[in-house]
Protein backbone atom coordinates (compact mmCIF):
# COMPACT_ATOMS: atom_id res chain seq x y z
CA UNK A 1 0.00 0.00 0.00
CA UNK A 2 1.13 3.39 -0.82
CA UNK A 3 -0.01 6.84 0.05
CA UNK A 4 0.49 9.92 -2.18
CA UNK A 5 1.89 13.08 -1.06
CA UNK A 6 -0.60 15.83 -0.96
CA UNK A 7 1.68 18.70 -2.60
CA UNK A 8 1.02 17.39 -5.77
CA UNK A 9 4.19 15.24 -6.10
CA UNK A 10 2.89 12.11 -8.09
CA UNK A 11 5.83 9.94 -5.50
CA UNK A 12 4.14 7.02 -4.02
CA UNK A 13 5.80 6.22 -0.66
CA UNK A 14 4.90 3.20 1.20
CA UNK A 15 3.32 3.24 4.94
CA UNK A 16 6.89 0.87 5.73
CA UNK A 17 9.03 3.43 4.75
CA UNK A 18 6.84 6.37 6.76
CA UNK A 19 6.78 4.21 9.71
CA UNK A 20 10.78 3.72 9.35
CA UNK A 21 11.26 7.01 8.98
CA UNK A 22 9.38 8.16 12.01
CA UNK A 23 10.96 5.66 14.10
CA UNK A 24 14.03 7.02 13.32
CA UNK A 25 13.29 10.44 14.33
CA UNK A 26 12.39 9.25 17.14
CA UNK A 27 15.39 7.00 17.79
CA UNK A 28 17.07 10.91 17.02
CA UNK A 29 15.24 12.95 19.23
CA UNK A 30 15.52 10.86 22.43
CA UNK A 31 19.31 10.40 21.46
CA UNK A 32 19.58 13.83 21.25
CA UNK A 33 17.26 14.50 24.31
CA UNK A 34 20.12 11.77 26.45
CA UNK A 35 22.93 14.11 25.03
CA UNK A 36 21.22 16.99 26.02
CA UNK A 37 20.58 15.63 29.71
CA UNK A 38 24.46 14.44 30.14
CA UNK A 39 25.35 18.13 29.12
CA UNK A 40 23.43 19.57 31.72
CA UNK A 41 24.62 17.26 34.28
CA UNK A 42 27.82 18.14 33.68
CA UNK A 43 27.04 21.53 33.62
CA UNK A 44 25.05 21.31 37.13
CA UNK A 45 27.65 19.17 38.79
CA UNK A 46 30.12 21.92 37.72
CA UNK A 47 27.90 24.42 39.60
CA UNK A 48 27.40 22.52 42.70
CA UNK A 49 31.15 21.73 42.91
CA UNK A 50 32.15 25.34 42.40
CA UNK A 51 29.24 26.70 45.20
CA UNK A 52 30.26 23.66 47.64
CA UNK A 53 33.85 25.54 47.33
CA UNK A 54 32.69 28.48 48.26
CA UNK A 55 30.44 27.35 50.93
CA UNK A 56 33.64 25.54 52.61
CA UNK A 57 35.29 29.05 52.35
CA UNK A 58 32.28 30.72 54.00
CA UNK A 59 32.20 28.09 56.94
CA UNK A 60 35.99 28.56 57.51
CA UNK A 61 35.82 32.27 57.74
CA UNK A 62 32.23 32.26 59.85
CA UNK A 63 34.03 29.60 62.48
CA UNK A 64 36.76 32.13 62.60
CA UNK A 65 34.84 35.13 62.59
CA UNK A 66 32.70 33.44 65.77
CA UNK A 67 36.08 32.07 67.06
CA UNK A 68 37.09 36.05 67.31
CA UNK A 69 34.09 37.28 68.61
CA UNK A 70 33.63 35.07 70.83
CA UNK A 71 37.24 36.06 72.47
CA UNK A 72 36.27 39.57 72.00
CA UNK A 73 33.18 39.60 73.65
CA UNK A 74 35.20 37.54 76.69
CA UNK A 75 37.78 40.33 76.40
CA UNK A 76 35.31 43.05 76.93
CA UNK A 77 33.29 41.75 79.51
CA UNK A 78 36.33 40.76 81.65
CA UNK A 79 36.38 44.37 82.04
CA UNK A 80 32.94 45.25 83.50
CA UNK A 81 33.27 41.73 84.95
CA UNK A 82 35.26 38.86 85.77
CA UNK A 83 36.75 36.39 84.01
CA UNK A 84 34.55 33.16 84.89
CA UNK A 85 31.16 35.52 84.97
CA UNK A 86 32.29 36.88 81.54
CA UNK A 87 33.62 33.27 80.29
CA UNK A 88 29.63 32.12 81.45
CA UNK A 89 27.97 35.21 79.68
CA UNK A 90 29.85 34.61 76.09
CA UNK A 91 28.68 30.94 76.74
CA UNK A 92 25.37 31.99 77.25
CA UNK A 93 25.48 34.08 74.23
CA UNK A 94 26.44 31.42 71.59
CA UNK A 95 24.26 28.83 73.32
CA UNK A 96 20.96 31.30 72.92
CA UNK A 97 22.38 31.38 69.00
CA UNK A 98 22.94 27.88 68.76
CA UNK A 99 19.19 27.51 70.01
CA UNK A 100 18.10 30.47 67.80
CA UNK A 101 19.87 28.68 64.68
CA UNK A 102 18.33 25.04 65.87
CA UNK A 103 14.79 26.39 66.20
CA UNK A 104 14.86 27.72 62.76
CA UNK A 105 16.45 24.76 60.94
CA UNK A 106 13.70 22.52 62.82
CA UNK A 107 10.61 25.21 61.26
CA UNK A 108 12.15 24.93 58.09
CA UNK A 109 12.10 20.93 58.64
CA UNK A 110 8.53 20.88 59.80
CA UNK A 111 7.38 23.06 56.66
CA UNK A 112 4.75 21.11 54.47
CA UNK A 113 6.32 20.71 51.28
CA UNK A 114 3.19 22.44 49.17
CA UNK A 115 4.69 25.83 50.89
CA UNK A 116 7.66 25.03 49.21
CA UNK A 117 8.37 27.03 45.81
CA UNK A 118 10.41 24.05 43.10
CA UNK A 119 10.99 25.43 39.76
Amino acid sequence: MSLPFPTGRSDRVAISDLIRELFTKISDLISTQVELTKTEIKVESRKLVVAAAYGVAALIIGSVFVLFMGVSILLALTQAVGVVWASVITTAIFLALAGLATGLMIAELRKKSSQIDVE
